[in-house]
């Protein structure tokens, strides 16, 4: 689940970070393009032994050919063996988030360590390939190869989870933003119960993958929502706009309501980007709320099932004075147009099209209706050409306009 703190002001608020116990991340724009990584960070980087950092083969370079975000990233090619050592990790729910992308034609590699003690022991909890072509497998887990699809060309994300306060130990490895797979860590117990590493491996000559946003942190990152707000529209309508600077794994955001006196309940769902670190903006027409106060909050929900709630914020809707039946529009048209109409209060209604004979040719709307404004569309692709009147009736007042179809 992400950990986020709430700050409100009006219809403003922003979701934040967590402060990070421990975290480290790079975009490798602090880096030099065209040298090498663990060269140039032996604190954070290393390379599999004997070899050691600034090894002209073995060493990965930082690269300006393609970029995530915004213009460096670190590109691993044949016989590249660049490491992120963790450290023995051996409780904690531990969180590694990276961008990928793969020309045509080319392959990449990673894998994840339990074990990393140079130059003797290596224990290797979890292989990831991407073939050529967009295919991908998984090895050295129960139930091997497991087999995934990724773009090719394209950048996209990497997130696992190791969750070495489960019994057992669990991983949990997304692949462009789809679950691949859930798995015992330790193996039934055949893989040492630790984290220690993240390897990047060049396995063949046709290997090229570039990597960028590396993080890996106690902490997930949050979806970053920096504003949340609610107006109504002429129509009575509730319009949500929210807005995010960053995005991991979100599949959407649940759209909940409650008035002063009902419970929260669901009235919407929006997608979300899955993985982004560029702004996102959001919209919601809610057409079913009530007069008087309504509060809303999002609920963002990550592809494996994990939520977040919002704090909420609150919009007041004051009903239509009038029975009013509006023109339609556009007017004429061919062959669907947008008719509106509003009711004072709460009862039945029934909105239908007659022709200029006065039969009914179409019912648009019929039955219980709040107080409020709505807005309906109108078909006439199997009508013919010509004038047709269209009304609006309640138990106590009726209106007719007319409307010309033009084929």
């Amino acid at each position: 689940m992400k950990k986020c703190i709430f700050f409100f002001s009006l219809f403003f608020l922003s979701f934040t970070a967590l402060i990070q116990a421990q975290t480290y991340f790079t975009n490798f724009e602090s880096f030099i393009a065209g040298q090498q990584v663990a060269c140039q960070d032996p604190v954070n980087w290393t390379v599999w032994p004997p070899a050691i950092p600034c090894d002209a083969v073995v060493d990965a370079y930082v690269s300006t050919s393609y970029a995530y975000s915004p213009t460096k990233s670190a590109v691993i090619v044949f016989n590249n063996d660049l490491v992120k050592p963790f450290g023995d990790k051996t409780s904690g729910i531990w969180y590694i988030d990276f961008m990928v992308y793969i020309p045509s034609g080319k392959a990449g590699y990673f894998n994840t360590l339990a074990v990393f003690t140079p130059p003797a022991t290596f224990d290797w909890a979890m292989e990831c390939y991407f073939d050529v072509g967009g295919g991908g497998r998984v090895t050295n887990v129960p139930g091997a190869p497991i087999n995934f699809s990724y773009p090719v060309g394209a950048w996209f994300p990497i997130s696992l989870t190791v969750n070495l306060n489960a019994t057992p130990s669990q991983g949990i490895l997304y692949v462009n933003n789809v679950s691949v797979l859930t798995w015992d860590w330790t193996q039934g117990g055949t893989i040492t119960d630790q984290l220690a590493g993240n390897d990047f491996f060049g396995a063949t000559a046709n290997d090229e993958m570039y990597f960028d946003d590396y993080r890996f942190s106690d902490t997930p990152i949050p979806v970053e929502l920096t504003s949340f707000t609610g107006n109504v529209n002429n129509l009575g309508q509730v319009i949500l706009n929210w807005e995010t600077a960053t995005e991991v794994n979100n599949k959407g955001f649940e759209i909940e309501r409650r008035t002063e006196t009902s419970e929260y309940s669901t009235v919407g769902f929006v997608a979300g980007y899955g993985t982004t670190t560029e702004p996102r903006s959001y919209i919601y027409t809610d057409v079913t709320a009530e007069n008087g106060i309504n509060y809303y909050r999002l609920k963002q929900v990550d592809f494996n099932g994990t939520y977040e709630y919002s704090s909420e914020i609150e919009v007041e809707i004051n009903g239509p004075l009038t029975f009013d039946l509006a023109q339609n529009y556009p007017n004429p048209f061919n062959p669907s147009t947008s008719i509106k109409y509003s009711v004072p209060e709460s009862g039945n209604i029934r909105l239908s099209v007659l022709n200029i004979v006065g039969e009914e040719v179409a019912v648009l709307a019929e039955g219980f209706r709040q107080a409020g404004s709505f807005e309906v569309t109108f078909d006439a692709s199997n009508l013919s050409t010509g004038v047709y009147l269209y009304k609006l009736q309640s138990t106590n007042s009726v209106q007719t306009k007319k409307m010309m179809l033009l084929k």
